[in-house]
């Protein structure tokens, strides 16, 4: 953001939202794809599971650079750690069942 924000030149003023989402939404791509590594240990990667672990993953990442953008950094943390919350339990009751 800080990038875009200067090329655009109005420092004064603050970061434009078309600068901010663009931020956001690369970040919230390089969030999905930072969740990769963890996945191909579990499961063989196909690109169907790639692109459907991505784009999730990068779609929570846009409400969390969202929360972050609008409220704060502890709202963006607390929403990505209660969005986990959900998943480790259902992995948890499907490791019980097999």
């Amino acid at each position: 953001m800080f990038v875009g924000w200067r090329v655009t030149g109005r420092r004064a003023d603050g970061p434009q939202p078309a600068v901010v989402w663009a931020a956001i939404v690369i970040a919230a791509v390089l969030f999905g794809l930072g969740h990769l590594p963890a996945l191909a240990q579990s499961v063989e990667l196909t690109p169907a599971l790639v692109a459907r672990t991505v784009l999730l993953n990068a779609v929570a990442g846009v409400l969390f650079g969202w929360l972050y953008w609008r409220r704060s950094l502890e709202a963006a943390m607390v929403a990505h750690a209660s969005f986990h919350v959900p998943l480790v339990v259902l992995s948890l009751v499907q490791v019980a069942l097999l």
